[in-house]
């Protein structure tokens, strides 16, 4: 049995379990049986794979890892993240600016916003780490204005694009479900070119908090 598995949207976004798991990504440490898989990059690959990966392998537990961008402080405030700080979710929203500024609507009973486990969510949780609520856009944001809204408007954090769908699976196979996400960059218009420098630093250092939460017990992991 699978008591945990950890999905990021690419195999790159694993490397930084690659000591603890081996290049099959697969292992038991402290019990503790982990298998990690890539579901792919956007909200539908990310559903689907997501999906796919906890049904067939029917896990305890499911942990994200990956990287993230943030939205703009307000201004005349200092950025609140930097690049390869790592973000502990409070939550998965979904998000669309056309919904917020009253040009397109939600129906009413689809979910939009998921909370992860609070156990799982405390275990990953140290000095390491920061706290914030997460956004899921169909497409990274690139305008600035859009992004400086974003915060304004939903309260969020960061933006991640996989996590909403990612969450929405462990909810539906009725499992624990947290996340690690490295930042990589400020989202808008700067943010692929600071994407690509910061990702591979910033993804290792999201896959160390994990390694670290399994090697201290995986405090929050439901036992079997």
């Amino acid at each position: 049995m699978v008591d945990l598995l950890v999905l990021a949207p690419t195999a790159p976004d694993l490397r930084g379990l690659r000591d603890l798991l081996g290049d099959r990504m697969e292992g038991r440490f402290r019990g503790v049986h982990i298998v990690a898989k890539a579901v792919g990059v956007g909200m539908p690959a990310a559903a689907a794979g997501s999906a796919k990966r906890i049904f067939t392998l029917r896990p305890r537990a499911a942990l994200f890892v990956g990287t993230c961008g943030v939205y703009p402080p307000a201004v005349g405030q200092a950025p609140d993240f930097q690049p390869h700080d790592v973000i502990v979710p409070t939550g998965a929203m979904l998000l669309s600016l056309e919904v917020a500024t009253g040009r397109a609507a939600f129906p009413e009973p689809m979910t939009t916003r998921l909370e992860p486990h609070r156990a799982l969510t405390a275990g990953l949780t140290s000095p390491r780490t920061r706290a914030g609520l997460v956004a899921s856009a169909l497409a990274s944001t690139t305008d600035d204005e859009l992004a400086a809204r974003a915060r304004a408007i939903y309260g969020c954090d960061a933006e991640q694009l996989e996590l909403f769908s990612v969450a929405h699976a462990a909810q539906l196979a009725e499992i624990p479900f947290a996340a690690a996400l490295g930042v990589t960059h400020l989202v808008g218009s700067v943010g692929a070119e600071d994407f690509r420098r910061f990702h591979r630093a910033s993804s290792i250092a999201a896959a160390e908090i994990v390694v670290a939460w399994v090697q201290s017990g995986a405090p929050g992991l439901p036992h079997a």
